[in-house]
């Protein structure tokens, strides 16, 4: 799948759908993606797998849609970057508040199977990484404009970003470092965040780092 097409994909599930694939997703995390049958999914579930192959021809489609559900959540992170009624130091706090906890859980299993065995979810990961990085750039951008932020190359601290997130998604990286994904995105982004300020509000940054 192309990137132009997964710019424009568009999915109406229903509400018992998005709760049940919600629910596939840590069971994936904990098991990987290759291994499970749709016996399993279904038996963990607690649904029958007549009822998931009313949705779903294959385990491929199940797992498209389970992690478009989830990036779908993520896009929320941009919204919040956005966000006119928050302060724009909060509005960068939260959003990465907001993207640690969603990221919660993401194993170097499932990232291995993804990679290796559905290229086309894979490609979906690819694009919403690029897209994160440029909705950073944007948001760097307008914080120099408003001397928020220091004067700095908004393209190379982007292109630092994504291969930030190139680390985030690799297996080897998460288990050499002993990390988990939503640790390192905190850290990752409450390290940079006192210097990229001009006027280094403490009380935020102490409240940033508590929670």
């Amino acid at each position: 799948m192309g990137r132009k097409s997964i710019e424009k994909e568009r999915k109406v599930l229903s509400a018992k759908q998005k709760k049940w694939l919600g629910n596939t997703m840590p069971f994936f995390y904990k098991n990987g993606i290759q291994g499970p049958t749709m016996n399993d999914i279904a038996e963990y579930l607690n649904l029958s797998k007549a009822t998931i192959y009313n949705y779903y021809e294959s385990k491929e489609d199940l797992v498209h849609d389970a992690l478009w559900l989830k990036l779908k959540e993520l896009e929320k992170f941009k919204d919040i970057l956005n966000d006119e009624s928050l302060d724009f130091v909060e509005r960068y706090t939260e959003a990465v508040k907001f993207a640690s906890k969603c990221l919660e859980g993401l194993s170097e299993i499932y990232f291995d199977d993804l990679r290796t065995y559905y290229p086309r979810s894979w490609e979906s990961v690819k694009y919403y990484k690029e897209k994160s990085a440029e909705n950073l750039k944007a948001y760097y951008k307008k914080g120099i404009e408003k001397g928020v932020l220091r004067s700095f190359n908004t393209e190379l601290m982007a292109s630092y970003d994504l291969k930030f997130f190139n680390l985030l998604v690799d297996p080897e990286f998460l288990s050499s470092n002993n990390v988990r994904i939503e640790t390192a995105f905190n850290e990752y982004f409450n390290m940079k965040f006192n210097g990229l300020l001009t006027e280094r509000d403490l009380s935020v940054v102490t409240s940033f780092q508590k929670n």
